[in-house]
């Protein structure tokens, strides 16, 4: 049996080249419009699942190496910084309604649509500071780079979305029929347009999620303590808005869940602040 398990060591540095390939592809497809970006978003997502397995396999084969530790930044380094930068830059791009080559267009929107890099150069920082502070051994010193990359890519997930895709639109119209509330519709066609199309908003969203990645506050774990809910309270209440709000609002709800745990990881470390104090 250990020598069935030794020759599947390679299977953890095998996950992490597909995480790998997933940003590459994921970057080269974000620059093909529209379609593009739909398509590029998926993959940020697909490679959030090969980073987590990667991990998982390595740990259950007893294959952890220096090698595939640097092998996971460098793979991290292109998912989550590379390919969520050019996902936000061709948003940006877009919304700036820049037809022509980049350069052609006004220094100003030239500056705008580059502010994307930020995410690229952030997740940089964010995984070196990660390799070489061993207080981030068991929890996370801001946010970490494939939540930022799930968050920027959900945007892309959003903006071509129709108020008939939403499960709250269907509860809602079920119960009420051809009275339907028109001012949800209107919200949710307004998020796409004001939020996902209009750089006044990508922006600074942009300029947010990239600065949380190098933020020295630490976040709250995810992992159980126990079953029981009294010694996991955050960790269970978290989960269970997080699954309804998937659920009600599909797409929209990544950067609701992203910022919602922002909120609860500064509360928590204010809380531990007034503790210790």
């Amino acid at each position: 049996m250990s020598g069935f398990v030794s020759k599947l060591k390679f299977v953890p540095s095998l996950l992490t080249c597909s995480s790998a390939f997933c940003g590459i592809l994921a970057t080269i497809l974000a620059m093909e419009g529209e379609k593009g970006l739909v398509y590029a978003a998926y993959l940020i997502f697909i490679a959030a699942v090969f980073d987590f397995s990667d991990g998982f396999a390595a740990r259950l084969l007893g294959a952890a190496s220096e090698l595939g530790k640097q092998l996971d930044s460098l793979a991290d380094a292109i998912s989550f910084g590379v390919a969520p930068t050019a996902i936000m830059y061709q948003m940006l791009k877009q919304s700036l309604h820049i037809s022509c080559k980049l350069l052609d267009a006004p220094m100003w929107q030239i500056a705008i649509a580059l502010s994307a890099a930020l995410i690229g150069i952030f997740a940089i920082l964010r995984l070196a500071k990660f390799n070489i502070d061993p207080e981030q051994a068991h929890s996370f010193k801001g946010l970490a780079s494939p939540a930022c990359a799930i968050f920027v890519a959900s945007l892309a997930l959003i903006e071509p979305m129709v108020p008939e895709d939403f499960w709250l639109y269907k509860i809602l119209h079920a119960v009420n029929g051809a009275q339907f509330p028109y001012k949800l519709e209107l919200a949710l066609i307004g998020l796409e347009v004001y939020v996902c199309r209009n750089w006044h908003w990508l922006l600074p969203m942009c300029v947010f999620i990239a600065s949380m990645m190098i933020t020295n506050l630490p976040m709250f774990s995810l992992k159980l303590k126990s079953l029981k809910y009294s010694d996991n309270k955050v960790v269970y209440n978290f989960v269970i808005c997080s699954v309804l709000l998937i659920f009600l609002l599909k797409w929209i709800a990544i950067p609701l869940i992203t910022i919602l745990y922002i909120m609860v990881s500064l509360v928590d470390w204010l809380a531990t602040k007034k503790e210790k104090k």
